[in-house]
Formats: structure tokens, sequence, C-alpha cells
């Protein structure tokens, strides 16, 4: 089971991949000049389960959906009764 600090750091930034995505702000805007756009998944499940500071992770997925340009961000909870309403 993976907890706390393994999807993000201590801070709630989301930890990537650097050797499958060396330059993601780069594959975003390359994606732009395509006429694409690109979105940011976050599942916090995990997170939400094993640290009861859970919001900062959704501030990480959010700083960085904008730091890293991208156009738009899902967020997933856990459990029907955590679904977001709109």
């Amino acid at each position: 089971i993976f907890g706390a600090g393994t999807y993000y750091d201590n801070d709630g930034n989301p930890v990537i991949n650097t050797k499958l995505f060396p330059d993601m702000k780069g594959m975003n805007e390359y994606a732009h000049q395509l006429g694409l756009t690109s979105g940011w998944y976050g599942n916090n499940c995990i997170c939400r389960s094993f640290d009861t500071n859970f919001f900062k992770y959704y501030d990480g997925d959010a700083r960085a959906t904008v730091e890293l340009g991208f156009d738009s961000i899902k967020l997933d909870g856990c459990g029907a009764q955590l679904n977001m309403q709109l």
C-alpha cells in the first residue's frame, strides 16, 4: 500500500517521474502548438486515507496544473460520498 510521500512530496506537490516525462511543461506547450489541450488527473484516495492534512495534495495538484501548463484538472476522491457536485 502506498502512503503519503509516494505520489507527493512532504509539501503536497506531486512527484513526477522525470524519466517518463522529462519536460512536462514543454510537452504541454508542444500539445498547444498542435492545437491540442491537455489535462491533469489527480486521485487523492490514498493520501486521504493516510494523511489527515490531505488538502495539501489537492493544493499541490492545482499548483501543478497551472505551473505545468495543463488546460484542465480532474480530481477524484474516494467513494460516492466524496464525489464533488457542480
